[in-house]
């Protein structure tokens, strides 16, 4: 059996009434939320992109190029609901196409229906219905990451045989992905190397150098709008918050020679590292650090991390498992980040947006920057509202939001469709994107928030769709027989 009908991407334009259907059910479920949570779920780093939407000012803190799509959907319509309408239809779009490849061109009634009950399912759980309203950077870097591998899916099952076109849309999606979120180039770097050497073997060599091509073109072009906007260079270190908690961390628990201890602690308080180290947070341990000084002395201090890293590869192992547990970790333990911003005592977007510009002294110059829930305090916000809140001190914490339980889920899932529906060996490449933002999550700054890892949980969902239209498939074909 084939794994998928080889001509059906092209058909994906033909839409239909189902079609319509699948795009309906999470604008609609999604819109109830936002409604509720008008006008948006944001966090103190939200309220940073507006500001410097609002003051003309722009860093790089945050990657330019999302402040900038957040931008445009201002000048549309002044409200950060926009924003939140942009994600939702970016979603709603993607999963349409994935489930009209998925149903082929029969259309069964049965295989829709399935479709319809898991959609609704999916976009009901509060991380995702929560999630779209979001205004993180993270929320459109998740969807992208679902629909480049889902992509990737597409290109395997036509062995290769992809014509410009669809390197064109790859090549937008993944540069959108390189220049949306810090780690984002690093995870294209490495996938585009992949995907161009695929297309290399299966002797697609046009197809192999177009795609190399457009995407890096892509990637120059949307990096042009920092020079064009002024942006100011303010980007942050994740290498210095990493050598410096790991230090921290390697001062604590490793002998070492009196000079390179001596080192750190001119880098580092000695006298609070233990009360301010936390495995699972670096921002206590930047607070007792001299950041001027790590970056007049960045490869002595690299140096260091490296030195003491060779030198106890097992405590260096057990530091990035302990720093990072949520990577791998399917029990939530106690980390310092969770999958909700919002609160069941107080209206969590005015305290952020009080914390920001109380914390910055600045003045908000926009409606837009000075947020509060329309509906705090009503019936149907503290329903929704206490109810996320609910699953984050229960099992269903595990079941609904889990990143390493979708990523373990993800991997069982593709070792079936390859034994059990005869997908061919190469369908493990279509969860490159994915697992090299795990990888990068799991040896960069040890934030245990569940939206960098929110892409697990969408290329899980993906990957229960394609399997249920695989073993339709299948069942189909033994009927026939």
């Amino acid at each position: 059996m084939e794994f998928v009908d080889k001509a059906n991407f092209s058909q994906i334009k033909k839409l239909n009434r189902n079609d319509l259907i699948i795009f309906l059910i999470p604008v609609i479920i999604f819109s109830v939320y936002l409604a509720i949570f008008n006008p948006g779920i944001a966090t103190i780093d939200s309220f940073n992109q507006l500001h410097q939407i609002a003051s003309g000012h722009f860093t790089n803190w945050h990657p330019f190029f999302h402040t900038f799509i957040e931008m445009l959907c201002l000048k549309v319509y002044p409200s950060t609901i926009s924003i939140a309408v942009l994600q939702i239809l970016v979603f709603s779009t993607m999963w349409t196409v994935i489930c009209r490849y998925v149903r082929k061109d029969n259309e069964s009634n049965e295989l829709f229906r399935i479709q319809i009950a898991f959609t609704a399912i999916m976009c009901l759980i509060p991380i995702n219905a929560l999630y779209s309203v979001t205004l993180w950077k993270d929320v459109l870097f998740s969807y992208l990451m679902m629909f480049l591998c889902f992509l990737a899916m597409v290109m395997i099952d036509k062995n290769g045989d992809v014509d410009y076109k669809f390197i064109i849309v790859i090549s937008i999606v993944m540069a959108i992905i390189a220049e949306i979120r810090g780690n984002g180039m690093y995870v294209v770097a490495i996938a585009l190397c992949v995907y161009a050497v695929y297309l290399f073997l299966k002797r697609n060599r046009k197809m192999s150098m177009l795609l190399v091509i457009l995407t890096v073109a892509s990637i120059l072009l949307i990096s042009s709008l920092n020079i064009a906007y002024e942006v100011e260079d303010n980007e942050k270190d994740a290498v210095m918050a990493k050598v410096i908690h790991m230090l921290a961390d390697y001062d604590l628990n490793l002998e070492m020679e009196d000079a390179d201890r001596a080192k750190i602690h001119e880098l580092i308080q000695a006298d609070k590292v233990k009360d301010y180290y936390m495995p699972t947070g670096t921002d206590p341990t930047l607070v007792i650090a001299d950041l001027h000084h790590y970056k007049d002395n960045k490869g002595t201090y690299i140096g260091l991390a490296i030195k003491y890293s060779l030198k106890d590869p097992l405590h260096c192992m057990e530091y990035l498992l302990g720093s990072s547990p949520m990577v791998w970790n399917i029990v939530r333990d106690h980390w310092v980040g969770r999958p909700y911003y919002l609160d069941g005592n107080h209206d969590r977007l005015q305290s952020d947006f009080n914390s920001y510009y109380g914390k910055h002294n600045y003045t908000p110059t926009t409606p837009y920057e000075n947020l509060s829930y329309a509906n705090w305090g009503t019936p149907a916000f503290d329903t929704l509202n206490l109810m996320a809140l609910g699953i984050e001190g229960s099992l269903l914490d595990t079941v609904f939001n889990s990143p390493a339980l979708y990523m373990y889920l993800s991997i069982a899932i593709l070792i079936v469709m390859h034994v059990m529906f005869n997908a061919p060996r190469e369908i493990y490449l279509m969860y490159v994107p994915n697992l090299l933002n795990i990888i990068m999550i799991f040896v960069s700054t040890p934030i245990q928030d569940y939206r960098y890892l929110y892409a697990n949980l969408l290329v899980c969902y993906l990957l229960i769709m394609v399997l249920i239209g695989l073993r339709h498939a299948h069942r189909s074909e033994l009927e026939s027989d």
